[in-house]
């Protein structure tokens, strides 16, 4: 299973920074590659998240600290682009050039860092 999450995250990675995709499509897949990322990392330390719950993708990036060391600045980061998932998907915000980049560039780093973590 966190094989195949991982190997999710990097899929959707990949299709994150295919340019001929709107912004929009873009920050989703970029988002559900940290999710992707942020769940194996917690069930490679032997838990899960009821993802049919609200306050799931929150629980998620709460236990990196935990799951992967991350720190804290990062996890205010990925906080802030969650919230930001949420005003794209519930208020129809756009997307900006350069919040896609920043999110491509968040979820490369934590899907690198949960990899690190799970290779001893």
């Amino acid at each position: 299973m966190i094989r195949r999450l991982i190997e999710a995250a990097q899929s959707s990675l990949k299709d994150a920074k295919l340019k001929s995709l709107s912004n929009e499509g873009r920050f989703d897949l970029a988002y559900k590659a940290i999710m992707q990322s942020a769940n194996a990392a917690l069930q490679a330390k032997g838990y899960r998240v009821l993802t049919s719950k609200p306050g799931h993708h929150q629980l998620m990036l709460q236990a990196l600290p935990l799951t992967i060391g991350l720190d804290k600045a990062s996890l205010i980061l990925l906080d802030q682009l969650r919230k930001q998932r949420n005003a794209i998907d519930y208020s129809g915000d756009l997307v900006s050039d350069a919040l896609t980049v920043e999110v491509i560039a968040q979820a490369e780093t934590l899907l690198n860092q949960v990899k690190a973590s799970l290779i001893p």
